[in-house]
């Protein structure tokens, strides 16, 4: 059986390379907790350079362009999570603050985290 702990570790990693394939840049801070049926990821990620200098003049197309990131993100997180874990995913939440450099990931999932641990192999 895994541990929470390393079930932690390995969905950071997941997240930090869908990240770079995405952005071409990794996070600065991540952290991840359990909630029920839900994995919760908090982290600091650097603004695209390109959306960073577009903000100012063009707010509503780098909103735009941010939502569209948040679909291909998304979908790419979820192959990925279901591809290395057992998890069921109901559905997948983003948002990110461009001034504080801020992001939100909620995945709702079928059942408890809990009762996915079970389902895993302990890493070794």
């Amino acid at each position: 059986m895994m541990t929470a702990g390393e079930l932690k570790q390995d969905l950071l990693r997941v997240y930090n390379a869908i990240n770079k394939k995405i952005f071409n840049v990794g996070v600065k801070q991540q952290k991840v907790d359990f909630v029920g049926n839900k994995i919760i990821i908090v982290s600091r990620n650097s603004r695209v350079p390109v959306l960073k200098l577009l903000d100012e003049n063009y707010p509503l197309s780098t909103r735009q362009l941010d939502h569209l990131l948040f679909q291909v993100f998304k979908q790419e997180i979820k192959t990925s999570l279901e591809e290395q874990f057992p998890f069921k995913i109901i559905s997948i939440l983003k948002d990110y603050d461009a001034e504080t450099e801020f992001s939100g990931t909620i995945v709702f999932l079928e059942k408890e985290v809990e009762a996915y641990l079970n389902d895993m192999p302990e890493l070794g």
